[in-house]
């Protein structure tokens, strides 16, 4: 049926004065119909070649090859059908002199030894002179290491490599055009390697990695003069236990700009330098160093789980341009160290609360002077999960009695009993507010009037 259809959409039929029929499309240029091969999947694409002489190689020079293994069906009776068979021969038809991104998908419907044709695969893409690579191997046992050609590829913009792939860098490395590299899952030979292969992309702006137990790695190093962009994911799994695990992460990046870090594993994580953050996501249950934390007081917007780990930054930080603010809140009393960071976050303008599942007991004392913040900027506030405990109710007083140019308040009560939220709700509706024109909203936990 999808075969018909991409036929029926690569060809079309009208009928001239004469009543004779004419096939228009036919006669168009060659790069017009390679245009039109692009919305089709490349298999549909592929198989435009039986319709005539004409129509044989035109899908030979699409500048874009998608090969996904999950796109081919379970038939009634039969073994999965696998698109390696289909990859391995049109992939050695292909003839443009310039393939702007290959996609690689490659699952279980795959034969088991298939380590030569894949590295073949690879090294035809850089022959190709290929932009943008995705690579997914999701069956195997044993990760492969991709060919030497890659890593020397001149063209190569855009990678990404997941699942079963080893990273094995011979020296030197050369990437000169690579400016966006992600890693998904893969595993390391050693931190040498890792080392080799940042080294060569001297072009390197963003860097996504997302990191497993297993990946054979005890020291993560990120050393990239050019990086802008980084995206840190390490979630531990298999224990419910976060200590130091004697590893770490280490960044040396001065022109970093945007941050975000997820690590959960109890590592240390290190800044060799003080780069000048812009944005930063910092959900962590590991160990920052100095230059890490005081590396935050340059951020516009910022998303932190206040931990014991990261509640420091509250006292010690002046987040002298922070402009919007997302607290995720852990279980402990951390109203305190809240309010220290108002104090030292003078231009903020929209706050986020986000306070996570817990009974344990919250405190609050006024501070001795009324954060600047809430005095001339303060202008959207939410606090997700609100219980209405003394503490609480404390705080959103202060808040609401304080912030002279408060737009907008939304308290979002966590689903209790519909007598106790009519309680909160009434006496939250009596506190009295500073600005004139503040709204007051509520909700239940799932609903969200506005976003940061």
């Amino acid at each position: 049926m999808a075969g018909n259809l991409a036929i029926h959409s690569a060809r079309a039929f009208v009928k001239s004065e004469k009543g004779r029929i004419e096939d228009r499309i036919s006669s168009l240029p060659d790069d017009l119909l390679v245009s039109i091969l692009l919305f089709l999947p490349t298999k549909e694409a592929v198989s435009t070649m039986i319709l005539s002489k004409r129509w044989r190689s035109i899908w030979t020079m699409l500048p874009e090859l998608e090969y996904i293994d999950s796109d081919y069906k379970q038939l009634p009776g039969k073994k999965k059908e696998s698109i390696w068979w289909f990859l391995d021969e049109s992939l050695q038809l292909h003839k443009a002199p310039l393939l702007q991104r290959l996609i690689i998908e490659l699952g279980p419907g795959c034969p088991v030894d298939v380590d030569a044709d894949i590295i073949k695969w690879i090294a035809y893409s850089d022959e190709l002179k290929v932009n943008q690579l995705y690579f997914k191997l999701s069956w195997l046992s044993v990760p492969i290491i991709l060919p030497e050609s890659l890593y020397v590829c001149d063209t190569l913009v855009d990678l990404t490599i997941s699942d079963k792939i080893l990273l094995d860098v011979p020296s030197p490395v050369c990437l000169p055009a690579l400016k966006y590299i992600c890693l998904h899952y893969i595993v390391y030979k050693d931190e040498d390697s890792l080392v080799r292969f940042l080294s060569g992309c001297h072009a390197l702006e963003y860097l996504y990695v997302e990191r497993h137990d297993n990946d054979a790695l005890k020291n993560f190093r990120v050393e990239v003069p050019s990086l802008k962009t980084l995206e840190y994911t390490y979630v531990k799994l298999g224990t419910n236990n976060v200590g130091n695990m004697g590893g770490s992460l280490v960044i040396d990046a001065e022109t970093l700009g945007e941050f975000y870090l997820t690590d959960y594993s109890g590592n240390s994580c290190l800044i060799e330098n003080k780069p000048r953050l812009d944005r930063a996501t910092i959900s962590v249950l590991c160990y920052p160093n100095d230059n890490f934390m005081k590396s935050l007081s340059s951020v516009i917007y910022l998303y932190i789980l206040l931990s014991t780990e990261t509640v420091v930054c509250c006292h010690a930080i002046n987040f002298s341009q922070l402009i919007e603010c997302t607290i995720i809140s852990l279980q402990f009393d951390w109203l305190q160290p809240f309010m220290c960071f108002l104090q030292n976050s003078p231009q903020l303008k929209v706050l986020l609360i986000d306070q996570l599942d817990g009974d344990f007991p919250l405190s609050f004392t006024p501070p001795s002077s009324v954060p600047g913040c809430l005095s001339t900027h303060l202008e959207m506030f939410e606090w997700k999960g609100y219980r209405g405990r003394n503490g609480e109710k404390e705080v959103v007083k202060y808040i609401l009695a304080n912030s002279k140019y408060l737009k907008r308040a939304a308290i979002i009560i966590k689903p209790c009993s519909l007598e106790n939220k009519k309680k909160m709700i009434k006496e939250l509706k009596s506190v009295s507010r500073v600005s004139p024109l503040s709204r007051l909203l509520f909700s239940p936990l799932n609903w969200i009037p506005w976003y940061i």
